[in-house]
């Protein structure tokens, strides 16, 4: 009896030690990329130019940030082929929805974020979410998620602000939430809100 107590306590052992060492050379070693350095970078680089004319327009603006901070977003020779017309805020958005980079939550600092329907003669072409007409990059997020984005607008590279939580509403307990896009009447204020043209956010390479 002694003896198969024994022979099954090292048969357990075996196989104990077998599953182990099984399960340590199997697990996967997770390495998360830490790309925070990178994102600072593009930050400095955009802010650099804020309040100025730098760019000329607002895919200029980008396109000039991406090119000081080591093309992060794309380079000039793969968005060649993603131009539908003379918009590059659109070709962009373009190329990095076919590369998978195009998302819709939990925006990052540093990665892009597109408006649509800004223009109004690309407004009566084709009104919808993908009617890119607007881009800028996103610089700070605030706890109460507030989104802060630096992009060219009236003729300068300007910060603003976006909250989806308060779509809206430009001001919430005396903060700036949101900021206007373009002019509207004040009974229509709330149409013209970063929220009522907000599409998507793109991400880094």
């Amino acid at each position: 009896m002694r003896q198969y107590l024994f022979a099954l306590c090292s048969c357990l052992f075996l196989l104990s030690g077998c599953a182990q060492k099984e399960f340590t050379q199997n697990a996967p070693e997770l390495q998360l990329k830490d790309d925070t350095p990178k994102r600072q970078e593009i930050i400095k680089n955009a802010l650099k130019h804020q309040g100025k004319n730098d760019g000329g327009d607002c895919s200029g603006f980008v396109s000039l940030v991406n090119k000081e901070s080591i093309e992060p977003y794309f380079t000039t020779a793969e968005l060649n082929g993603y131009f539908e017309d003379a918009r590059r805020s659109l070709a962009i958005y373009n190329l990095l929805e076919d590369q998978n980079r195009i998302y819709q939550e939990k925006p990052r600092i540093g990665d892009l974020i597109f408006f649509a329907n800004t223009v109004k003669k690309y407004v009566k072409t084709k009104k919808s979410v993908e009617n890119i007409t607007h881009i800028g990059i996103i610089t700070k997020i605030d706890s109460d998620e507030t989104i802060h984005f630096i992009h060219h607008t009236k003729g300068k590279n300007l910060i603003s602000q976006m909250n989806l939580n308060y779509p809206s509403i430009a001001t919430y307990n005396n903060k700036s939430v949101n900021s206007y896009m373009e002019k509207c009447a004040k009974n229509e204020g709330h149409q013209c809100l970063a929220p009522a043209y907000f599409s998507a956010y793109g991400k880094i390479k």
